[in-house]
């Protein structure tokens, strides 16, 4: 645990994850920074069980502005009449499917992601537009009151132009096994929410039972019963400080800033909306030597020796920048090997997982997939 400028060491009886999603590692994403997947990767490396990875949910239309959340912009835009064009006023979704803007949604965002992918030079930052005009303005205010405000904060108006949007990573369907009572497969380990995989969601998620889901779940831990008493033991001494000159500080902290711009650009790009083996086999070879050059920063091998209760301290605001840092990195970087490497595993397309390669459901993959260290395997769903 790092507090107060240090790591001290808990020991505990019990230990809930319910750190959220991981959409971090894309490129586009209506996660908030925080999303990169920490409790999945905190849970894998402590070898609880996963399952399901590879199935991420993602959302045609976010807005894509530079500076902005991406919000969401409600697909009842498109049901109400909004256009979807792209840079020369085109609608080019009729190029994909015979119902255009209003195919369903897992077809309109490959859409945009397949026409961004042939039609611009950088397809992980670029957008499309959708237009609001064909809508009338009282129909506009009437319905989507909260969109013309934000759009207005971030000086788009919606009545006179396109809103900039792009697709993406929206809901995580899997994460850390759990059952029933958000049990995992480690003694005292629990997971909540969206960082577990509670059998809930299946391959795609239903819209708004997540919320039901942490309500549901969440009010199970009232009910947790430890054989023992939590024995809670703080451990940590302020004499041992961790100082880093500014030469060290400055190139791991541009290193690390790198890697967390690249590994979002390369999961989009190999293992967003549509996935081929080809490349998924290139993005895990990069990873992988992404993670070597990890483990032998200065700081990774001072942190891999640290053991209880020996603490460490982080005075200066630098130094705790760069530890926030390397520690979104260290799980992005296991986050983007688990996505990417489940990708791989899973021979059809379903629910959020599309394959350019394998583009039809097979009955075969009608079962979960589950991960333990680096060994990936099926699971039978219901007893079939």
């Amino acid at each position: 645990m790092f507090y107060q400028g240090e790591i001290r060491w808990i020991q505990a009886s019990a230990v809930i994850l319910a750190t959220g999603g991981g959409g971090q590692v894309f490129a586009q994403t209506t996660n908030p920074a925080i999303s990169t997947g920490d409790g999945v990767a905190i849970a894998w490396n402590a070898q609880a069980i996963l399952r399901d990875l590879e199935f991420m949910q993602f959302h045609p239309t976010a807005l894509t502005k530079p500076g902005a959340d991406r919000f969401l912009i409600s697909e009842a835009v498109r049901g109400e009449g909004a256009h979807l064009i792209d840079n020369q006023g085109r609608r080019f979704a009729f190029d994909y499917h015979p119902n255009g803007e209003l195919a369903p949604r897992d077809i309109v965002s490959r859409a945009i992601f397949t026409h961004l992918q042939k039609t611009e030079n950088d397809p992980a930052t670029a957008n499309v537009w959708l237009d609001m005009k064909p809508i009338p303005p009282q129909r506009i205010r009437y319905r989507f009151p909260n969109i013309i405000k934000v759009c207005q904060r971030w000086g788009i108006d919606v009545f006179s132009e396109p809103i900039p949007v792009a697709p993406a990573a929206h809901y995580w369907m899997g994460g850390i096994k759990t059952d029933l009572m958000n049990r995992t497969n480690i003694p005292g380990l629990y997971a909540i929410g969206e960082t577990a995989s509670t059998g809930v969601h299946g391959a795609n998620r239903l819209a708004s039972n997540s919320l039901l889901e942490c309500i549901v779940f969440g009010a199970q831990m009232s009910r947790l019963k430890l054989e023992d008493n939590i024995n809670i033991d703080v451990k940590h001494l302020s004499s041992d400080i961790f100082e880093i000159n500014d030469s060290d500080y400055s190139k791991e902290f541009k290193y690390l800033q790198e890697l967390r711009s690249e590994i979002p650009r390369l999961v989009w790009q190999s293992a967003g909306i549509c996935r081929e083996q080809s490349s998924l086999d290139k993005a895990v070879s990069n990873i992988g030597a992404w993670r070597k050059e990890f483990t032998n920063l200065q700081l990774s091998k001072f942190l891999s020796s640290l053991n209880p209760p020996k603490p460490a301290s982080f005075e200066s605001d630098n130094a705790q920048k760069l530890l926030l840092l390397w520690t979104q990195v260290r799980n992005l970087l296991d986050i983007a090997h688990l996505i990417l490497k489940s990708a791989a595993y899973r021979t059809e397309s379903r629910g959020g997982h599309y394959r350019l390669d394998y583009p039809q459901q097979s009955p075969e993959w009608q079962v979960h997939t589950l991960i333990q260290n680096d060994r990936w395997w099926k699971e039978v769903i219901n007893g079939d």
